[in-house]
């Protein structure tokens, strides 16, 4: 069972205090807010005690939960790695469980890191040493290998708190005749995270052998908890009949270079612990490419091994006569049509599926670009005053970047992509300070001028050691702590380097108040004096936008540009444009990377719409 602990009292008076507290940087932090605290029911030791809540920005890389149970410490819980925005995990720890004895509590929590701490949270934590499994429903029935088969019981117990294990035994009778003992042990999960009653096992080959054929037999849990203690099921028995391989669908069913397409089905084989085991899928038929004629094609794709029922398959880009096309096929656009076979591979044998009617659409090229904000971007937010109002600068970048490439097969993101190859996307980072020392708002220190665009995977960002053979500044990205440089008083301690540019009054027009008084979470989002959130809004839109214009410029580079048909060594326009966004630095006004009123709209000018045309 899994239960949500919520508090069981709270005076009223403290929601009328003042929830902020002196920072490190002389400043404002607001302090964090349990809201919610969720564990297993009952918990042991090795359970995640998971924290939701506000402000837990502020606390730091190694934030910590304490644990009070009648006036006295029961310990202190330190966070696990979580990528949950108002979310921390923390491990319950042996001291804790030992101090709280086995039974039913009322804790006291309180969240600490970086010189803050919230205030108390009062709930009810159940808490055992031992904790017995049992087997009430077993998987049986039709099955394909690598399914995932739900067991339901009690005492299904988490990687952290403990092992627990599905021991299957019995016969193993193919259908084109004879058997096999079996008797293997396959591991158990929670369903979900907490849940004390169901539990997931992937059916794998282990269970007889690849080819089709019926287990009749018995399954019993096995557990053992991190405390050392030991627990077994009774026994239920269970026949599984399991099939061949077979195809589903393929999502979406067209592609561009470099993606990964789903591929659904049923009793594929593979993954990096079975090294052993493959999935193909063979193709044949005819493929036309765009503008010309229908070509036989018969070929196998080896897919990248996701689960039981997921593939993925790699549109591989490859160049050939200085275009890139896609390697299986050999062009960048067109269509297949014909048939595809699911074949899974299990050492030696071999096992073939239904063959099914299949028909994939190539679309060509699109460039992926991951936006990625490197920990020295937030600190220099704090110089601006943004910091606690970041995701709403970054929204701003993302939506800049997506209105200046839109009318190409140009993608921005700011989540690792998932659907793509690395082979087959761009990193763009964005840090603090010029690394360089020079001062730079931004820099592509991709390696020459790559006409075509033949390299989707460039990183702009970090240290390029051929870049700097060349003699240019060896680290790339966008350095948002060189814009302060437009300020008559950027505040960073040293003289100004040789490539920052000369103060602008708008600058400090823009950024002066929220500079002076950082802005807060509300304030961002809206909330508060009018005059007050106008001023920031106008901060975050402005900072974003030259954040989103600086990137834009960059990946221009990475993409060929400027001047794409002229000489290699050249990557500005010759002459100033109204809203050019590949002029040189100097050439651009703030106003205009602002996006205010009154200045020219940034755009892509001279031969680079048609350009992007031709590679996007």
């Amino acid at each position: 069972m899994t239960a949500w602990i919520r508090a069981c009292a709270c005076a009223l008076v403290m929601l009328a205090c003042d929830n902020t507290l002196p920072s490190s940087d002389g400043g404002t932090a607001e302090r964090p807010e349990i809201l919610e605290l969720r564990a297993p029911d009952p918990a042991v030791e090795g359970s995640l005690v998971e924290v939701r809540g506000l402000g837990f920005d502020d606390l730091g890389s190694d934030p910590h939960l304490s644990v009070d149970s009648g006036g006295s410490s029961a310990g202190v819980l330190f966070g696990m790695p979580d990528d949950v925005d108002g979310r921390l995990l923390f491990e319950l720890t042996g001291e804790v469980v030992s101090a709280l004895g086995s039974g039913d509590h009322t804790v006291s929590v309180r969240l600490m890191g970086n010189g803050l701490s919230s205030d108390p949270y009062i709930a009810d934590l159940s808490v055992r040493t031992a904790l017995p499994v049992d087997l009430f429903e077993v998987p049986r029935g039709e099955a394909h290998r690598n399914d995932v088969a739900v067991v339901v019981g009690a005492g299904i117990v988490g990687p952290t708190e403990g092992e627990l294990t599905a021991r299957f035994e019995g016969t193993y009778t193919f259908d084109a005749g004879g058997d096999r003992p079996v008797a293997v042990s396959l591991p158990v999960a929670p369903l979900e995270r907490f849940d004390r009653e169901r539990g997931v096992i992937v059916l794998t080959t282990d269970i007889g052998a690849l080819a089709p054929g019926t287990f009749d037999g018995t399954v019993t849990l096995e557990s053992r908890l991190v405390s050392g203690e030991r627990s077994e099921s009774a026994p239920q028995s269970t026949s599984l009949h399991f099939n061949p391989p077979e195809l589903f669908s393929l999502d979406p069913p067209n592609g561009h270079l470099g993606q990964l397409l789903s591929v659904r089905g049923a009793g594929f084989l593979g993954g990096p612990d079975r090294p052993d085991e493959t999935t193909l899928i063979r193709l044949s038929g005819r493929f036309v490419p765009e503008g010309g004629s229908p070509e036989p094609f018969s070929g196998e794709i080896v897919p990248e091994f996701v689960s039981g029922d997921e593939v993925l398959f790699f549109i591989e880009p490859e160049v050939r006569s200085d275009a890139l096309v896609a390697s299986l096929f050999g062009h960048a656009r067109g269509a297949f049509e014909g048939t595809a076979t699911p074949i899974t591979i299990d050492g030696t044998e071999e096992l073939e599926g239904s063959t099914i009617p299949f028909r994939f659409e190539l679309v060509g090229a699109r460039q992926v670009v991951f936006v990625r904000f490197l920990p020295g971007f937030y600190d220099s937010l704090r110089r601006f005053g943004l910091h606690r109002v970041a995701d709403e600068v970054e929204m701003v970048v993302q939506d800049r970047m997506t209105e200046i490439y839109g009318d190409w097969a140009v993608e921005i993101r700011f989540e690792e992509p998932e659907d793509q190859s690395r082979v087959a996307y761009s990193i763009l980072e964005v840090g603090g300070p010029d690394p360089n020392g020079v001062g730079l708002f931004g820099y592509d220190n991709t390696p020459g001028k790559d006409v075509g665009n033949l390299r989707l995977f460039d990183a702009i960002g970090g240290a390029n050691a051929e870049t700097q053979m060349d003699g240019y500044p060896g680290y790339g990205g966008v350095f948002v702590e060189s814009f302060l440089y437009w300020s008559e008083n950027p505040g960073l301690g040293a003289e100004r380097p040789p490539g920052s540019p000369d103060p602008d009054p708008l600058f400090d027009e823009v950024f002066a108040e929220v500079r002076a008084r950082p802005a807060t979470r509300s304030e961002g989002v809206g909330d508060g004096d009018p005059d007050r959130v106008a001023a920031v809004r106008r901060a975050i839109d402005a900072l974003g936008s030259i954040v989103g214009e600086t990137s834009s410029h960059e990946l221009g580079h990475s993409l060929g540009m400027a001047q794409p048909f002229g000489p290699p060594t050249v990557y500005h326009n010759d002459f100033d444009g109204d809203g050019c966004l590949m002029d040189s630095g100097g050439d651009r006004p703030l106003g205009e990377r602002m996006d205010l009123p009154g200045f020219s709209r940034t755009h892509f000018c001279y031969d680079h719409p048609s350009y992007l045309d031709e590679i996007l």
